[in-house]
């Protein structure tokens, strides 16, 4: 269900519309959990109607305990069987929705997975782990309280007051009366609640991302002296986030306020009349005795209960409906409730044996490509052909920014494009995406490294390599001319993002994270921008010697390193041409 360009009306009703529908994914404990409330109010009543019945024979027909035994035990009984089920209740709540905020993340992942890395790296990734995490969060309290409780709300008010309308019509007619207009005013006070958790979970995603990228870009900020600049205008995001939280506590206050007096005000008028009826102020027909006085008195409060309830966890379906709206806005919409969690589980949880295919040389084939960055109409790359044969090693050269980096990138399904990219003969897109990373290799221009050791960033490139296996990927691609020095070697504990290494050593690491695998198209992006002459050959011979029987392109600036290939192309103006 894509929610974009919808008029506000619209998207409310879709929002509404696709938090209902997260119910299908738990169908039997919301159901238990709606069920829960209603049952432990029949309960209730005739709990309250056997407690009348016993202060009834106490005070009335003056009996003594003995003579009340079975009342009471029945009562205690209704007691048990009462609060059980109130907790079965709050259990399947809990449940249903621990398994439906399950499903979102795993949709929302998915929607990042399908995406790729393009859509990720123009959005800030404080938002979308606070939209995944935080604001998927919010709407635990609209499953597990909120929906049991506003059924609960519209059903068992209406009907203790027209049980009540049989017994004594004043009484029933009082509390049908004043019951509505606690909904009327929540509704109301419901449009400031909504719209003032808006607010607070924008505020509160801007400090997330706002935070999120500080934090990673505070060596530059050190280094320009703009330390105190952004601290004040971190303020000023806190400062914001603190006004939109009172917000959301002011109406929430009011909204118990508002409650409270029509339910006071309701509990007051049943109180006045039965006191009046037993005091014999009142002209009627019904007189009431002390059991059904008691039970009408002790059955008032308990009518405005369920309201309570919904009043105090009213706030929970502005926070989702707020939530909701702000993951539509950082995922370009709403996932798809009618996604097919099994092929999902299959894309997500796919583990490559690196064993199981035999690699061949692919023949690559690219007819009129056009190329757009993320967000952006303007071309980067228009109408390119080209034809790499099976074996074949190319060196693309060009100048910075021409668009060499965003073609790989397509190759391997990294980039949205327009055009056809085939591989031996099959259009890229419709090979299985676990064959085609298990085919193909892409060593990027900056690659990541992960917290942990040198050997565990390489053994990314396949876990199931053998220790030899990482030692001589390690020594190919002289990984091991820098660790030797390092008093841990390859269990060197490396920081964020490769901190401790330089630019040229974390390549070194991506190189050898290649030759642990086998794939039958490599695609190597300035394999070796960040070294020296010296170690640039040995390495761009290390890479040669591997790919013999592979296909390979090298995108490099590097003379030395483009007259180790006889195959040289250039890149200019959205044209190839050799060299």
């Amino acid at each position: 269900m894509e929610i974009k360009n919808k008029l506000p009306k619209d998207i409310a009703k879709a929002l509404g519309s696709w938090l209902r529908g997260l119910v299908k994914f738990t169908p039997l404990p919301m159901f238990v959990a709606i069920l829960a409330p209603l049952v432990s109010g029949v309960f209730l009543i005739l709990q309250l109607w056997i407690f009348s019945k016993i202060v009834s024979g106490i005070v009335i027909d003056h009996l003594i305990i003995s003579d009340l035994y079975q009342q009471i035990f029945i009562f205690m009984f209704l007691y048990l069987l009462r609060y059980t089920t109130i907790y079965l209740g709050d259990m399947a709540g809990i449940f249903a929705s621990e398994n439906i905020k399950y499903h979102i993340r795993q949709l929302l992942f998915y929607r990042i997975w399908n995406q790729g890395p393009q859509w990720t790296k123009v959005r800030i990734s404080g938002e979308i782990a606070a939209s995944i995490i935080d604001q998927v969060e919010v709407l635990d309290g609209f499953f597990s309280k909120y929906i049991p409780v506003v059924i609960n709300a519209i059903v068992l008010p209406i009907v203790f007051s027209i049980f009540i309308l049989l017994f004594d019509k004043i009484i029933g007619i009082l509390l049908l009366v004043t019951i509505p207009l606690i909904p009327l005013f929540m509704a109301l006070i419901g449009f400031g609640a909504e719209e003032a958790s808006k607010k607070h979970l924008r505020s509160f995603s801007r400090l997330s991302g706002f935070f999120a990228d500080r934090v990673r870009g505070l060596d530059t900020l050190k280094m320009y002296g703009r330390e105190e600049a952004e601290l004040i205008y971190l303020k000023q995001v806190c400062d914001s986030l603190r006004h939109s939280t009172l917000d959301v506590l002011k109406i929430a206050f009011i909204s118990s306020a508002v409650l409270e007096f029509f339910a006071s005000l309701g509990v007051a008028s049943v109180a006045l009349y039965i006191g009046l009826n037993f005091l014999g102020f009142l002209n009627s027909n019904n007189t009431l005795v002390l059991q059904t006085g008691l039970f009408f008195l002790l059955m008032a409060p308990e009518i405005y209960f369920p309201l309570r309830q919904m009043a105090l966890h009213y706030h929970d379906r502005a926070a989702a409906r707020a939530a909701s709206d702000n993951i539509r806005n950082i995922f370009d919409g709403l996932p798809d409730l009618n996604q097919n969690f099994k092929v999902i589980d299959e894309i997500l949880n796919d583990e490559i044996n690196f064993e199981e295919f035999n690699s061949t040389s692919i023949k690559l084939s690219i007819r009129n490509l056009d190329l757009c960055y993320e967000g952006n109409s303007n071309f980067v790359l228009k109408n390119i052909n080209l034809d790499i044969l099976p074996g074949q090693h190319v060196c693309l050269l060009g100048p910075s920014g021409v668009g060499k980096t965003s073609l790989l990138e397509a190759i391997v399904g990294l980039r949205n494009y327009a055009g056809n990219i085939s591989l031996n003969n099959i259009d890229s897109k419709l090979w299985p995406k676990k064959y085609l990373r298990m085919q193909t290799c892409l060593i990027g221009q900056n690659p990541y490294v992960f917290e942990g050791t040198i050997a565990e960033n390489i053994m990314i490139g396949n876990p199931y390599a053998t220790h030899k296996d990482l030692l001589d990927a390690a020594k190919k691609s002289l990984v091991l001319d820098f660790t030797n020095d390092l008093k841990n070697g390859l269990d060197t504990i490396l920081g964020k993002n490769g901190r401790g290494l330089s630019r040229g050593q974390v390549q070194r690491i991506s190189i050898a994270r290649l030759f642990l695998r086998n794939p039958s198209l490599i695609l190597l992006d300035e394999p070796t921008a960040h070294l020296d002459v010296v170690t640039e050959l040995r390495l761009i011979d290390e890479i040669i010697s591997f790919s013999q029987n592979k296909t390979l392109l090298i995108v490099t600036h590097s003379k030395q390193v483009s007259e180790r290939f006889s195959i040289r192309w250039f890149l200019e103006k959205n044209l190839i041409s050799d060299i």
